[in-house]
């Protein structure tokens, strides 16, 4: 299938930091295969300067998805002003389902997703039990585009480059990650857990190193008491800079957030703890260079058990 040669596109991709990540791929196919097209991506106002630098896009629209039918009734207006001639969906929900719905009743553009009636439809029953490599490979073959033989699509973060020699990070670093967003916090292995490994690692002749965000003081503060000497960039560092500690480490130690889903696409062996409250063969980080530890309830899962994974990572 010959692709048109489009003038403007948009591509949709809300979601949390881990779900843009493992868009990565998908962004970079789409922009392969329309290199001189005006691509506009609609995502989260958090993500905005973000996505920026990846070069992927001309154009970045936030979408707070508000609640509000006024607020969706402009968005509506600004998509239409738009005049994209194809919309690649990556976010396949009802909200973008019904975004395809208001830019009717006229001639809508081409559609590729799983919204009733688009023109470049994905309608294979599992796409659910589908990783996201797997499922927007799927869905952009469906549209035509040329993934040269590829069936899974890897984030591609090689636009991702930060000096980050300032931090003076020590040799043999391993970055933990012990903390998610506040919602998510049933993905939490215990703080106390994670200051033992910590302890453990330092031991070993590692240098553990915390990484926070604003939803985790009180995990961050709880290991300090017990290793008051540990490294803590919690809040210090940016989404770039995570990335760019991510491949000067020897490994990333953490629950299901978005931090461990960025170091795994810098290809830094990760090993992740991952609990029930998702599927982790659809949304955990994948490749060689990552193990998943996986217990329904974190807190039932031993140190024992974490030390035996990272000694498998690490080499030891």
């Amino acid at each position: 299938m010959l692709l048109k040669d489009y003038k403007k596109i948009l591509v949709i991709k809300h979601g949390a930091l881990g779900d843009l990540i493992n868009a990565m791929g998908a962004f970079a196919a789409i922009r392969q295969n329309h290199p001189q097209a005006h691509i506009i991506l609609l995502t989260s106002p958090a993500y905005i300067d973000l996505m920026i630098e990846t070069g992927y896009f001309d154009e970045i629209v936030g979408d707070a998805r508000a609640r509000n039918p006024l607020i969706t009734w402009k968005l509506r207006s600004r998509l239409l002003k738009m005049n994209v001639e194809r919309v690649y969906d990556l976010q396949n929900s009802d909200r973008t389902a019904l975004y395809f719905k208001l830019l009717g009743p006229g001639k809508r553009p081409e559609w590729s997703g799983i919204a009733p009636g688009c023109s470049h439809s994905q309608q294979r029953k599992d796409r659910k039990q589908l990783h996201a490599f797997v499922r927007f490979a799927d869905q952009l073959k469906i549209a035509g585009l040329d993934l040269e033989g590829k069936d899974e699509l890897f984030p591609d973060l090689s636009w991702l480059k930060r000096d980050v020699s300032y931090l003076n990070l020590p040799k043999k670093t391993v970055l933990l990650v012990p903390g998610s967003s506040l919602k998510g916090a049933y993905k939490r292995w215990p703080a106390e857990k994670y200051a033992e490994l910590a302890l453990w690692l330092k031991k070993e002749g590692f240098n553990p190193v915390l990484l926070g965000g604003p939803d985790d003081i009180d995990v961050v503060n709880r290991i300090i008491e017990i290793f008051p000497n540990i490294q803590n960039l919690s809040q210090k560092i940016n989404f770039f800079e995570i990335g760019a500690l991510a491949s000067k480490s020897i490994a990333i130690i953490g629950n299901d957030t978005g931090p461990i889903h960025l170091a795994s696409a810098m290809k830094c062996p990760t090993l992740v703890l991952w609990s029930n409250f998702s599927d982790p063969g659809v949304y955990a980080p994948r490749g060689a260079h990552v193990k998943v530890l996986y217990s329904p309830n974190l807190s039932d899962l031993s140190l024992e058990k974490v030390q035996e994974a990272t000694a498998e990572i690490l080499n030891i």
